[in-house]
């Protein structure tokens, strides 16, 4: 059976469950999840619209590919210490790089998405009075 055929209805899905296809549930439960407004904002990191999301896929991919070349070339194939067979030797290094920068732009843009810049300072003030209040009341102490 397919997923379409067990999610007509209440009874094809119990029927599809009670046999062990669980392709309706799920797809039953994905079609709900996604008519949420909550769940798209979930499933968007954040972002307003897919485009917006795109976009900042985008970025962190051409600056994951900036970094990669500018490492390969510049920082291994300008080296004297390193310029031999510099691309054989340091490809990996330049992929890894590359996967990290573009982890570190897109996790960027997702967490400034998500936690309000307002937020963080006031999150961050109150955490810096509170060390400082600590710091007064141990060396108080001595």
């Amino acid at each position: 059976l397919a997923a379409t055929d067990c999610a007509t209805d209440r009874d094809a899905l119990v029927d599809c469950l009670s046999k062990g296809d669980f392709s309706g549930l799920v797809a039953s439960f994905l079609l709900w999840a996604t008519q949420s407004v909550a769940a798209k904002r979930v499933f968007l990191f954040g972002f307003d619209t897919p485009k917006k999301l795109w976009t900042v896929v985008y970025e962190a991919l051409v600056s994951a590919v900036c970094w990669g070349i500018s490492y390969l070339f510049i920082r291994r194939g300008l080296n004297p210490n390193t310029r031999q067979n510099f691309v054989h030797k340091y490809w990996k290094d330049a992929v890894y790089g590359s996967l990290a920068g573009f982890n570190a732009a897109f996790l960027k843009a997702v967490l400034k998405n998500l936690v309000p810049q307002d937020v963080a300072l006031e999150a961050l003030e109150g955490r810096q009075l509170r060390i400082f209040h600590w710091l007064g009341t141990l060396l108080a102490d001595e």
